[in-house]
């Protein structure tokens, strides 16, 4: 019997664990396939993702199992299929509503699976790419309102001692009300399991501590890297440099040269997304919190508006208009007496 060597997808209607019905693929990466399926037993849609790395695996494509291509590759294989219980595991203890929501687990075909919430909507990447196709923007308000949501479901995943270390716009999820979903958590680490396994590297997005022979300790440091990269190509429709050439020599542009940005959307907004792309972990925030501290204190402190206008003004302008309004009514009322009287013959001259 001969045996494929390229990867295919199980074929629709396939059923797995005797409940789940696959009806077509969804997405396939480098490392895994996800389906659309029908959970007979609760006759909801959920979506599955199967552990299907195709640098190291193929599928018999009588029996659908999967198998390594050869013997060097078993250890990858191995360690991909680890690296996938690892996430589902770690996805099945978090409750957050900005973090997709994990049913079940379980191993087959060669290879191991889990059973996700199916989320309606599209992702940032789809969303922006539209958008800069069409030569728009999205809006300060709308813009700052993402970064503070994803902002908080950051925090909640940082105070569980988990970094999804993969955000990117194809990683972020816009359901219909706008609100966000952090989806794919394949290179998932924890305070405890720092470099262990497969590292995905994407340019532009992965920070230089994730690169061979600079790793050093992860962190939410990292996460706040490439959150500063996803809202980078947002406002640009450009990727940052990749990290471990600006580790050596930086010459990647600023969002806040930008005089198109500077004219639309806060600097504090601006500058916060710059300190988040520092080569330097030492110079980006430490925390969810810390980025969202920092925008807020910056507010308070008088970059409210795009273009640099300052919180501080507005209550001097105001201070100055009041008192000549003020003087005006005063006088008013001084003319309203003085006729009143005039008209009673109060006064006479």
């Amino acid at each position: 019997m001969e045996q494929e060597t390229l990867v295919y997808p199980l074929a629709n209607n396939t059923v797995l664990q005797d409940k789940y019905t696959i009806l077509n693929v969804l997405n396939a990466g480098g490392f895994g396939i996800t389906y659309l399926a029908l959970d007979n037993p609760g006759s909801r849609y959920v979506v599955i993702k199967e552990c299907m790395p195709d640098a190291y695996a193929c599928r018999d494509m009588e029996t659908g199992f999967v198998r390594p291509r050869d013997e060097q590759a078993a250890v990858n294989f191995s360690q991909s299929v680890s690296n996938s219980r690892q996430e589902a595991s770690i996805l099945s203890q978090l409750n957050h509503p900005g973090i997709v929501q994990v049913f079940d687990m379980f191993d087959a075909n060669g290879t191991c699976y889990y059973v996700m919430e199916n989320i309606q909507g599209q992702t940032l990447f789809d969303l922006m790419t539209a958008m800069h196709a069409a030569g728009q923007t999205m809006e300060p308000a709308q813009a700052t309102d993402l970064l503070f949501r994803l902002l908080d479901i950051l925090h909640y995943l940082h105070s569980m001692g988990v970094y999804h270390c993969d955000i990117k716009p194809s990683n972020i999820f816009i359901q219909p009300d706008g609100t966000p979903k952090l989806i794919d958590f394949g290179a998932v680490r924890t305070k405890t399991l720092q470099h262990q396994g497969l590292v995905q590297i994407t340019p532009g997005y992965t920070p230089p501590e994730f690169y061979p022979g600079r790793r050093s300790e992860i962190g939410p440091w990292c996460d706040m890297y490439e959150l500063g990269a996803t809202f980078y190509e947002l406002l640009t429709g450009q990727v940052p440099h990749p990290a471990d050439q600006r580790s050596v020599v930086d010459r990647n542009p600023k969002v806040t040269g930008y005089a198109t940005l500077r004219k639309t959307y806060p600097m504090n907004f601006l500058s916060g997304i710059d300190k988040a792309l520092s080569p330097d972990e030492r110079n980006r925030f430490h925390s969810a919190k810390a980025w969202n501290d920092y925008i807020n204190a910056m507010a308070a402190a008088g970059t409210l508006q795009a273009g640099g206008v300052s919180r501080k003004a507005l209550p001097q302008a105001r201070k100055k208009s009041s008192a000549g309004t003020a003087f005006i009514i005063i006088l008013l009322i001084a003319a309203a007496a003085v006729w009143i009287c005039w008209e009673q013959g109060l006064f006479h001259f």
